[in-house]
């Protein structure tokens, strides 16, 4: 591809890719109303299902969540006794967080309504288009990384 062509294509797929990600978190908001979680709580709770105990440094790893808003996030969890906290096995100034009982009763409801949204989102999508969307935006993630390390 040209220069000529390039110019503008960031700001473009910038554009896109926040009004699909606009779009996707609203959708899932009004799937989750009736539990009253939001999409970030729903990831949170899917991941500590999935992965067991951890820390909240591996929680922001695994879900791409800011620090300071997952310690927001995971005082809302508390309070509404979807996640306890327990002693870290290795560190007794330390504690994990997992998924309560409350929430291991609507992990299967929540993991439906994935399947669901990713059955939508992919309607009418080429399977092989699908991988190299995926392999596209993993490669321009890893070049994002790289670029403030260069100025």
């Amino acid at each position: 591809m040209s220069s000529d062509n390039l110019l503008g294509s960031t700001a473009k797929l910038g554009l896109l890719i926040g009004r699909v990600k606009k779009k996707m978190h609203k959708r899932m908001s009004d799937l989750l109303k009736p539990y009253e979680l939001t999409p970030e709580q729903r990831a949170i709770l899917l991941t500590l299902s999935a992965n067991g105990p951890m820390t909240q440094a591996q929680i922001c790893n695994l879900t791409s969540t800011e620090a300071s808003n997952l310690s927001t996030t995971l005082k809302r969890l508390l309070q509404k006794d979807y996640i306890t906290r327990v002693d870290h096995p290795n560190d007794p100034r330390a504690y994990l967080i997992e998924a309560s009982q409350k929430a291991h009763f609507i992990i299967k409801e929540l993991s439906n309504l994935s399947v669901f949204i990713d059955n939508r989102l992919t309607q009418g999508v080429d399977l092989q288009a699908l991988n190299t969307t995926f392999t596209t935006l993993e490669t321009i993630d890893k070049n994002l990384e790289s670029i403030s390390s260069e100025i």
